[in-house]
């Protein structure tokens, strides 16, 4: 007969290894696979996902981290019509630390009234918020439409390289089984990597397939974006994308 201990640990031992499981079911990317395809038919997959989103708008946290290791953690709130129009809005205690605005005219952002050494880090964080976001806009919407795109299959993955004239070199790394968008980068002329672009955490929203954790990194630091209650293609309104009559044009 099992001694009470013994059963004791041992129904300890299975509630734990289901409590285990659990929580890193939760965690795992629940999207759907694909069978292994030749780079031309995975990229026309990857290709119709991303013409799927036309508007997108969230919640979550952003975190700006500096070269020198200081931070700041805000919540955030995004709206998007990819591949050119972004809106970001963030705030600490409820109270507003920057508003910006992108379009194909530029960038706008309202930045709170403060001393000078803080409202230059502020600044200085708006602009790469800003770049995060135009930059995710602008390749999560157009990049598999451009001409001329090189494709290397490697592994698990499929290196995707754009080179146009007069532009920066771009790749994106897209995961086969999934056949999503895991990292893009920007290179230089001696083919080295200057901005990146990482995506992660992707969630299945109906049909379509987005990625809830995006990581940039730059000279200028880290930006990191952890989505929640993401709706996609929603009605915007139509002012969604108008700068505030306070806002200023970044250089």
């Amino acid at each position: 007969m099992t001694s009470c201990p013994r059963m004791a640990l041992t129904v300890f031992a299975i509630l734990a290894a289901a409590l285990v499981g659990a929580g890193c079911g939760q965690n795992a990317e629940r999207v759907p696979t694909y069978p292994s395809m030749d780079a031309d038919a995975s990229l026309k997959v990857v290709t119709d996902n991303a013409h799927k989103v036309h508007t997108l708008t969230g919640t979550g946290l952003i975190t700006l981290t500096r070269p020198d290791g200081q931070s700041v953690r805000l919540d955030a709130a995004l709206a998007m019509q990819p591949p050119q129009r972004v809106r970001m809005r963030a705030w600490k205690f409820g109270r507003a630390i920057f508003d910006l605005t992108v379009t194909p005219e530029g960038v706008w952002a309202v930045m709170p009234d403060d001393d000078s050494n803080r409202r230059e880090q502020i600044h200085s964080a708006g602009v790469s918020a800003a770049r995060l976001a135009k930059t995710w806009s602008v390749l999560s919407g157009g990049f598999f439409d451009s001409p001329n795109l090189a494709t290397d299959v490697s592994g698990s993955k499929i290196v995707v390289k754009r080179a146009s004239p007069d532009e920066a070199v771009v790749t994106c790394e897209v995961d086969r089984k999934t056949l999503t968008p895991r990292k893009y980068a920007v290179l230089d002329d001696n083919g080295k990597e200057r901005f990146t672009l990482a995506l992660s955490a992707y969630r299945q929203y109906g049909d379509v397939v987005w990625p809830t954790k995006l990581l940039a990194t730059s000279e200028g630091g880290t930006v990191e974006v952890a989505l929640r209650e993401i709706d996609i293609n929603p009605e915007l309104t139509p002012d969604a994308f108008k700068p505030p009559r306070r806002a200023e044009k970044l250089p």
